[in-house]
């Protein structure tokens, strides 16, 4: 029976532990569900010396050190980020460094003392630093040492802004600003609970504060501290928070500098309190107001009646975005692009906290959502030009916009042949051009008979045949642009040689003129310049056009057009090759006041421009001596020589890059 019991009771024993066992394992499990996870700390006990962002993930960053920034490094913060001092260290901003710590309305970078932990010394901006900071909130610090006691210090020459932010429980200063090319703007800043001055500022710093507030209680807000040279101190739309008997504004250099501070709310709607006298810098004297007081040196003319809302600075997004494909070339419907929106930027905020919209077809409104995604895509179901916008929205609700193209559609195939039916006349046929799409028959085209860039025809069919006298030699590019229903434009442009006829004029007697087909060329051979027989006894000349150069281009140079003159006397015999004497070649070179030069070939620099003949002799071109005249757009050459000529433009003498159309 006592072993029976005995067994039951070791029995027992097993159960209740089995028991027990399975009660704390369910507890532990329901324990573990029940608690948080532990926060990721990050400890930060090295020095930057490249670009360092610290972000939301990894946040808190636990400072257990003093932290260097060296010279050329970056520290970027992202919203929300908190850092803790853990401990009485620096945070050294070395010259050549900066730190960039934009916040958002909603997203706050906090910068405080571990809990529990000890004051930490200050954020150290040392000269030649920038700095942006904005909706960040700074606290707990300024332990570094007597006169030295501010959470943040700033020498210059720099440039630093706090934008919206909260500077409080300094130990003694929140903001120490010293040195001859400081620049520190505070806008929309919250200075609350520092030990006694929000600002303190000497030796030619130069502070604008804007839209603030000073809550101070008993102490001063604004101090200009006696040294060498003062600083320059201006301070508008803010509110000077304290009791009424209280100094807010203390100028130590009242005789030498004067405090703007126009424009604030000190606590009463008659302004502020002033006992000074009229000797200083400002020259205002008394004035009883209820309010906040201030020393001599400053001017707080033009005071508001009431308190002012803290406003920071503000700007618009600067919209961007690229596509792909290149939205420049054509592509056919349907064909997705991609569009990226990530070089969009804003001077308040990270890109990365703006949103965007995309208006597909630019008509005012967003075809999407606000999205803080920048890449989307898209495609277009019908061709043309289509016109995007997108819209960045940053987090103070400014927006900023911007538009680009994108060619959608196939353009259509422009096609065109030509005919001419006389040396000066052409016809243009333009029916074989086509497009995918719209049929032949709704195509439109318009003309530019010289290729000079300037349309010489109304909207045409491209089944039209067209017609165009051209009015002298010279090689032209006409040009055909035809127009589908999607408003796509195909183009097409073809080389055209025009050719006068030759003309032949016998000369005789005291001599004669022979003027070409076209007019442009006049050859005037008389005996009062040419001696012997030779006009006596009777002489054929021939001028016979031409647009390509029959030789070797002379090196430095351009041939646009020529002609041969050929001479042989009127009884027979030998071509001449020469006169004893000269005669005189004169050409136009700008026809009827259509600049061919200039606006068809393209050519920029008409004084430089020259008659050659080849020289059977040397066989090469040689100069002909000849004077242009630009006002009447002639050039005269004489010369005892016939053959082959040229008019051609000398580019030897010149230092810029020549454009012309290629031959």
């Amino acid at each position: 029976m006592l072993r029976q019991l005995a067994h039951l009771a070791r029995t027992l024993s097993t159960l209740l532990f089995v028991i027990a066992s399975l009660f704390l394992t369910i507890a532990g499990q329901v324990s573990s569900q029940e608690q948080p996870p532990t926060p990721i700390i990050t400890a930060v006990n090295q020095t930057i010396t490249t670009d360092t962002t610290w972000t939301l993930a990894n946040s808190p960053y636990d400072l257990t050190t003093d932290l260097e920034i060296q010279s050329g490094a970056t520290l970027t913060i992202e919203p929300g980020v908190e850092v803790w001092f853990h401990g009485k260290y620096y945070i050294h901003v070395r010259p050549g460094s900066s730190i960039i710590a934009k916040g958002t309305p909603t997203q706050h970078i906090t910068i405080g003392r571990f809990p529990g932990s000890l004051r930490w010394k200050k954020i150290w901006f040392h000269e030649n630093t920038t700095s942006y900071l904005r909706y960040v909130d700074i606290a707990g610090g300024g332990s570094a040492g007597e006169g030295d006691d501010t959470l943040l210090h700033y020498e210059g020459p720099g440039t630093h802004v706090l934008n919206n932010c909260t500077v409080q429980d300094g130990k003694q200063q929140g903001i120490v600003a010293s040195g001859g090319g400081l620049n520190l703007t505070v806008a929309g800043t919250l200075f609350q609970g520092n030990g006694r001055r929000p600002i303190m500022a000497d030796s030619g710093a130069n502070v604008t504060a804007t839209g603030s507030t000073f809550d101070t209680d008993d102490n001063i807000a604004i101090y200009l501290r006696q040294r060498t040279v003062p600083p320059t101190i201006v301070v508008h739309n803010s509110n000077f928070l304290a009791n009424h008997s209280a100094i807010v504004v203390y100028n130590e250099m009242a005789n030498s500098a004067c405090i703007d501070a126009q424009d604030n709310w000190w606590g009463a709607a008659n302004g502020p309190a002033d006992s000074s006298a009229a000797t200083d810098a400002c020259g205002l004297g008394t004035h009883n107001g209820n309010g906040s007081a201030v020393t001599n040196g400053v001017d707080y003319r033009n005071w508001l009646a009431a308190a002012t809302p803290r406003t920071g600075i503000t700007t618009p997004p600067v919209a961007a975005f690229t596509v792909t494909p290149d939205p420049d070339t054509w592509q056919p419907p349907s064909t997705t692009y991609t569009f990226d929106a990530s070089t969009t930027t804003d001077a308040e905020d990270y890109t990365s906290s703006l949103d965007v919209c995309w208006d597909w077809d630019n008509d005012g409104t967003c075809d999407t959502a606000w999205s803080a995604a920048k890449i989307t895509t898209h495609s277009f179901a019908t061709g043309g030009v289509q016109t995007v916008r997108l819209v960045a929205r940053d987090t103070d609700g400014d927006t900023g916009e911007t538009t680009r193209a994108v060619h959608v559609g196939i353009p259509p195939t422009a096609a065109f042949t030509y005919t001419l039916p006389t040396w000066a006349q052409a016809r243009f046929d333009a029916s074989a051009s086509s497009d995918d799409m719209t049929p032949d028959n709704l195509l439109q085209a318009t003309w530019d008979w010289e290729g000079d860039g300037v349309t010489d025809t109304p909207v045409v069919s491209t089944t039209e045949v067209q017609t165009h006298t051209y009015l002298h030699v010279g090689r032209y590019w006409p040009t055909l642009s035809v127009r589908d229903t999607d408003n796509l434009t195909g183009t097409l442009t073809k080389i055209l040689d025009i050719v006068p006829l030759p003309v032949t004029t016998t000369i005789s007697g005291s001599g004669g003129t022979l003027t070409s087909t076209d007019l442009t060329v006049r050859i005037d051979l008389y005996t009062n310049t040419i001696s012997g027989d030779v006009i006596s006894n009777g002489l054929t000349i021939t001028h016979t056009p031409w647009v390509s150069i029959p030789h070797a281009n002379p090196t430095g140079i351009f041939a646009y057009q020529g002609f041969d003159l050929n001479g042989r006397p009127l009884a027979g015999g030998a071509p001449l090759t020469t006169v004893n004497g000269i005669y005189t070649i004169t050409v136009g070179y700008n026809y009827y006041g259509d600049h061919y030069i200039t606006d068809v070939l393209g050519w920029p620099f008409e004084q430089q421009l020259r008659l050659y003949r080849w020289a059977e002799e040397t066989a090469s071109w040689a100069p002909v001596t000849s004077t242009l005249y630009t006002d009447t757009e002639q050039l005269i050459a004489t010369t005892p020589f016939f053959g082959r000529f040229a008019l051609i433009l000398d580019v030897t003498r010149l230092y810029l890059p020549l454009v012309a159309k290629s031959y």
